[in-house]
């Protein structure tokens, strides 16, 4: 069950790519083999992005794997460069909070005023949940990663991308 909850943005991530490729094939495929235009099929596979650009996000977060440009912090004396990543992180979960907080404004005030899609009419709100949902998995991460977890060298032998650039 822990292995099943450390990983369950990928779980997610894997069924949303499924879900979209399927979609997208069978779009093509019936198109050209049957003259059909599944044009609100493609409402689906737009709705889903945002899913996958979020839970994507804490997933590189868990990885250590954002890129960091540290041209700047390589100029601090090593007293205060210590201390960047702490506020980085502090940095992330405070915007990412912000990001939880007025998204779950929106989604609210989305439901309430029955907003729905063009083309299915599908509620708005389901989709950009995705927003605080998302964001939500990143503040969590970010912690995670950052206070609680000893740091793992990245699969190319490096702390993280940070440490690269």
């Amino acid at each position: 069950m822990k292995q099943f909850l450390d990983n369950i943005e990928e779980y997610i991530i894997g069924i949303i790519l499924f879900v979209m490729l399927t979609i997208v094939f069978l779009n093509a495929l019936s198109r050209y083999l049957f003259n059909l235009n599944m044009a609100s099929s493609m409402e689906i596979v737009t709705s889903l992005f945002p899913w996958l650009t979020f839970l994507g996000g804490a997933v590189v977060v868990k990885k250590k794997g954002h890129i960091g440009f540290s041209l700047l912090t390589d100029q601090f004396p090593e007293r205060i460069r210590r201390y960047v990543p702490i506020f980085s992180a502090c940095c992330m979960v405070f915007v990412f909070a912000m990001f939880t907080f007025l998204g779950i404004e929106m989604v609210l005030f989305e439901r309430e005023t029955h907003q729905v899609t063009a083309a299915l009419e599908l509620p708005t709100w389901v989709i950009e949940l995705s927003i605080p949902l998302g964001s939500l998995a990143i503040v969590i991460r970010t912690i995670q990663t950052n206070f609680f977890m000893k740091s793992k060298p990245s699969p190319t032998g490096e702390e993280n991308l940070q440490s690269e650039i």
